[in-house]
């Protein structure tokens, strides 16, 4: 009898000791599961809020600011569409931000892959100026000046010359890091069966370099569509202005803001953002975290 109370005995102690070693390592996991959730929380309802703030007449937003609205108001979207001139604003966004996400694509992966593959003097120099000017701020008067020497104020060329200047240390950062990861027997390979340096780059290793080019357009595409500032500065003609600075102009126009109308626009300012995100998310994560685990 005794022998069994103590094999019983010696089962539920085993059985305690294992569910609480589980317990241990489910916490930590139930832990952060919770964090993620509150943080998702708390970055998301703000942005589905506002969604929905667009779909509010005036009374109705003041009145259940935090319900769901009664009705659909579409009259918001046709308001601020057309008082907001966001028909230009949001051509312009697209064509400044597409044309300095193209450029800077084009010449950080050149000169990424140049200072991965080619030993020549003054390589870690460049790329220590490169890396040194990646927090830099912008100088607004010597840039102003030289916009208006070259007379391009006044100018969306001027604007995606700009953003590209701006954009190009960080993404040379980004493409150094990931032809990193490259092995160099592609080029090597592709140089011996009688390609160029430049066919090599553009046939071989630019098409398997996918995430890098993801997360430096989702970067420059973000940077350049929510730059307020440099369009302040440099654009003057109403049809030119981007949609941060026709939003800006909008909200200021009657004395008495319209909120469902205001967040309206910013609405249609975010989607663009929002839908690239999601289509390329996968590749950023990969381009952000290539490299990182090369000695």
């Amino acid at each position: 009898m005794s022998t069994i109370n103590t094999s019983s005995f010696a089962m539920r102690r085993s059985w305690l000791q294992g569910a609480w070693l589980q317990s241990n390592k489910l916490l930590p996991k139930l832990l952060s599961h919770l964090a993620l959730i509150l943080f998702s929380f708390v970055i998301v309802y703000p942005v589905v809020w506002m969604v929905l703030a667009s779909f509010k007449s005036q009374s109705d937003l003041f009145s259940n600011a935090w319900g769901l609205p009664k009705a659909l108001d579409l009259q918001n979207y046709t308001i601020a569409w057309q008082q907001a001139n966001l028909g230009y604003a949001l051509f312009n966004s697209i064509f400044t931000s597409v044309g300095a996400t193209l450029l800077v694509i084009a010449l950080a992966a050149l000169a990424g892959y140049a200072l991965t593959t080619f030993k020549f003097r003054y390589a870690v120099a460049i790329f220590l100026v490169f890396v040194l000017t990646m927090q830099a701020p912008v100088p607004i008067i010597p840039m102003y000046v030289v916009m208006v020497v070259l007379h391009l104020t006044d100018s969306l060329l001027g604007l995606i010359l700009v953003w590209a200047a701006t954009g190009l240390p960080v993404s040379i950062f980004i493409f150094w890091g990931y032809f990193q990861t490259v092995p160099r027997e592609l080029h090597e390979a592709a140089v011996i069966d009688g390609c160029s340096n430049f066919q090599a780059f553009m046939r071989v290793v630019l098409p398997i370099s996918g995430p890098a080019v993801a997360t430096v357009g989702i970067l420059e595409f973000i940077a350049a569509w929510n730059d307020y500032l440099t369009p302040l500065i440099l654009i003057r003609t109403p049809n030119l202005r981007t949609l941060p600075l026709a939003i800006q102009v909008f909200f200021y126009l009657f004395n008495n803001v319209q909120w469902g109308q205001v967040f309206a626009a910013l609405t249609v300012g975010m989607l663009p953002t929002l839908i690239l995100y999601l289509f390329l998310q996968r590749w950023f994560i990969q381009g952000l975290t290539s490299g990182a685990a090369k000695g």
